[in-house]
């Protein structure tokens, strides 16, 4: 993995936010083929001025930390592992984020 290789890593936190890209969009794959979970986005509501990615703020008016883990313990509950990295994430999806950004920091920090 390059990612692993790399003698540096530096993140771009400061480029105009785009629209369906992985930021805040992930697939899980269960006995009914690919699954998409949204982290839904709050919008500005000015389209003629570009959202810096860090600026990005998630809408939590609605549980969909609680819909994204119910689907990853339905998809995976039963793979092996699951319980032994269930305690590292769940906090993850407890707890509630402002930014995109920092949502996705933290994810990153789990994985590695």
């Amino acid at each position: 993995m390059a990612l692993v290789k790399a003698k540096e890593v530096v993140f771009e936190n400061e480029d105009n936010y785009q629209k369906q890209t992985y930021r805040n969009r992930m697939y899980i794959y269960g006995a009914n083929g690919k699954l998409s979970l949204n982290v839904p986005i709050k919008h500005t509501g000015n389209k003629s001025n570009h959202q810096k990615y860090r600026d990005v703020r998630i809408e939590n008016d609605f549980p969909w930390q609680k819909q994204h883990w119910r689907s990853l313990e339905t998809v995976y509950r039963t793979s092996p592992f699951f319980e032994f990295y269930e305690d590292d994430f769940r906090p993850v999806y407890d707890q509630k984020f402002e930014f995109l950004i920092d949502f996705n920091y933290k994810c990153l920090e789990l994985a590695l």
